[in-house]
């Protein structure tokens, strides 16, 4: 048959083609579609290699590019661990479950991390390094983010921190300094990836040394993207800080540094966060989403396609040769166009006002904290005073009449073994005074 058609149409021309006239006509068209989806879709990541019994970490591993991330290596045999807010959620049980079966792999793990508490890094961080020997880590992948949408208030983390700030530069900052020890101790010949997703919004950041984590200065509610844009660009300038701190650490069997962070820009994405943007976070505006999506579809990466950019980050042979935080788009080494990446001294600057800041915030929040618990030596006084008060209240007379009944508490019961003990050491002394006598 198909020969038959071939032939016909080299004899008689394409109008012998059933529908020839509606291919003439939409062909161009769905062609020049096909191309212009098939460009912003991106560059593949086409480098191999062998992750099994590697172990990464994940922050925003359940969803969107950080999904698909956590995915693929599971796919390839890789260990994962999802930084998660809450383990105790059904929804993460089966996620987890699922991703076990799909990719038959049952290294897939979750450890509670909420990156909108700065608490809570921390002892996910100290329970991380409070092992003997040192637990291997191969990488750590930071895909999560706020992306707040237009005309929405201020939103804050639980230390009052700007949410977008806190959550997608403060956080992964205090969880890479921290998980510093056990990135440092990793054996010479392990070669180890740390990818902080970027965006290419952080050309709209806007630095204030004086205000770094946009804590006074007035939130601008009709172009949130800047704060969003300004969270990615300090976490450019951090990686490029952190990896020259990790450069000049003298390790003990004097191996050259075998950590590498690299910033990767999957692109703009059709994931959750930009749904929510797009929608203004509003249910007329998720309509008009859906009534868009072809457009969306066209000119927006999936998460899929978007994670390229990250895996390329990860298994690229020539990043472990290079020096300096590297920055990555479409699956190639770029360079930015922001200055500040190439000025070491803001760096360090921005780097040291940032821990000054955690540092202040960590300890209003523990003071917060304190403020809200209920001391514990109140509480402990309050109940050895309740003891006291008990066994004050309880006569010896009246235990003697009732000691054989239930008690009702346990300082009761206490209280008439103490009776009964002290009945049977009397009865005791005067039995042996009796035979001495």
């Amino acid at each position: 048959m198909p020969i038959n058609v071939l032939g016909a149409v080299l004899l008689e021309g394409p109008q012998v083609i059933p529908g020839w006239e509606l291919i003439k006509t939409y062909a161009p068209a769905v062609a020049v579609v096909g191309a212009i989806k098939y460009y912003f879709g991106g560059s593949s990541n086409i480098w191999e290699r062998d992750m099994h019994g590697r172990v990464f970490m994940i922050t925003g591993g359940t969803s969107g590019v950080g999904a698909q991330v956590a995915f693929q290596l599971a796919s390839q045999g890789a260990q994962i661990v999802l930084l998660v807010r809450k383990v105790e959620d059904q929804w993460l049980i089966d996620y987890i479950e699922d991703m076990r079966e799909r990719t038959n792999n049952f290294l897939i793990y979750a450890e509670e991390c909420d990156l909108a508490s700065l608490h809570s890094v921390r002892k996910f961080a100290t329970k991380w390094l409070d092992n003997s020997p040192p637990r291997r880590l191969d990488g750590v992948v930071c895909c999560a983010a706020e992306s707040i949408p237009p005309y929405k208030p201020r939103q804050v983390t639980t230390d009052g921190l700007e949410r977008q700030m806190g959550v997608n530069y403060v956080s992964h900052f205090h969880l890479l300094t921290l998980l510093g020890p056990a990135l440092r101790v990793q054996p010479p010949d392990r070669d180890v990836r740390v990818v902080l997703a970027s965006c290419a919004s952080q050309s709209l950041g806007e630095l204030d040394l004086e205000d770094p984590l946009w804590q006074t200065r007035r939130y601008p509610t009709n172009k949130p993207l800047s704060v969003y844009g300004t969270s990615k660009l300090l976490l450019g300038l951090f990686a490029k800080e952190f990896q020259n701190q990790l450069d000049e650490y003298e390790r003990k069997d004097k191996a050259p540094c075998n950590v590498r962070l690299v910033t990767a820009n999957p692109g703009i994405l059709r994931t959750p966060s930009t749904r929510r943007f797009l929608s203004l976070g509003s249910v007329w505006g998720l309509i008009l989403y859906w009534i868009l999506f072809p457009i969306w579809f066209i000119f927006l990466k999936s998460a899929y396609e978007g994670s390229q950019s990250i895996m390329y980050a990860l298994s690229a042979k020539d990043l472990a040769k290079m020096q300096g935080a590297q920055h990555i788009q479409e699956c190639r080494i770029v360079k930015s166009s922001r200055k500040e990446l190439f000025d070491e001294e803001l760096q360090k600057q921005y780097f040291q006002a940032t821990e000054k800041k955690i540092e202040e915030v960590e300890r209003q929040s523990a003071k917060q904290r304190a403020m809200n618990a209920p001391p514990k030596e109140k509480k402990d006084k309050k109940e050895k005073t309740g003891k006291e008060d008990v066994a004050t209240n309880l006569s010896t007379s009246s235990i003697q009449e009732d000691v054989y009944t239930m008690p009702k508490t346990p300082e009761e019961l206490e209280a008439k073994l103490n009776i009964l003990r002290k009945d049977l050491a009397s009865a005791a002394t005067k039995k042996r005074k009796g035979k001495k006598a």
